[in-house]
């Protein structure tokens, strides 16, 4: 049977996001502007194909586990740059993210992306992985998911356009890895930065990632069923 796989992963984010701002009061589609900036730093990396679209995937996905991830980052105040030093407590959200996804119907390896996409460039997050050590992928859903937490909170406006630059100063080097930083740069401006806070965002999203039909095998469709909401 062939199906939307990335489209049913991004209604299944897109719950994820309804019960995130619902009882963290945060802004919603987070998991979609992360993985819009994802695609677009992997695209600038040469990114393309199958591999765009798991990318987009993981990045819809990266915290499925909810309910951890409410509880160890979003209780801990990711506003103020500074406090980005101290490793967050991060390792059961990213081992249970990774398991949850394990038997989805991905095309490439996307081994530890999830477990991993909360390890900073200096080796101080959760698994004391360095930069070098990190899936390409995970270490591009890190960058954009600080940047949507930490500068995303409103209204995007110039001040918010100054506020990433300032961010991404902070970071090089330790939280971040300059390779991701540098890709980021190139291909976002102020003006396409803003963007994302408009209502075209889904489709700025499908138009760079074509949701192609997948077949599928009657346990894939199960594996699947059992990973969305309400299964």
């Amino acid at each position: 049977m062939k199906l939307d796989v990335l489209g049913l992963l991004g209604a299944c984010s897109y719950a994820l996001d309804c019960v995130e701002a619902e009882l963290v009061h945060v802004t919603d589609k987070h998991a979609k502007r992360v993985a819009y900036m994802s695609v677009c730093v992997a695209e600038q990396m040469g990114i393309q194909g199958e591999s765009l679209q798991d990318l987009t995937a993981c990045a819809l996905l990266h915290d499925n586990a909810l309910t951890q991830y409410i509880q160890e980052e979003l209780h801990s105040d990711t506003t103020d740059i500074s406090k980005l030093e101290e490793p967050l407590q991060l390792g059961l959200h990213c081992s249970l993210g990774e398991r949850n996804i394990q038997d989805l119907p991905f095309q490439t390896d996307i081994r530890n992306v999830i477990l991993y996409h909360h390890e900073n460039a200096d080796g101080s997050g959760p698994f004391g992985k360095k930069w070098t050590e990190i899936p390409l992928f995970a270490r591009i859903i890190h960058l954009c998911d600080l940047l949507d937490l930490t500068c995303c909170t409103g209204t995007l406006t110039s001040d918010t356009w100054k506020k990433v630059k300032d961010f991404l100063q902070a970071v090089n080097g330790s939280v971040v890895d300059e390779v991701c930083i540098e890709a980021f740069l190139q291909v976002f401006s102020e003006e396409n930065f803003l963007l994302l806070g408009g209502d075209d965002l889904e489709n700025c999203l499908w138009s760079k990632v074509p949701r192609i039909k997948q077949n599928l095998s009657f346990e894939q469709i199960k594996s699947l069923a059992k990973f969305l909401p309400g299964s």
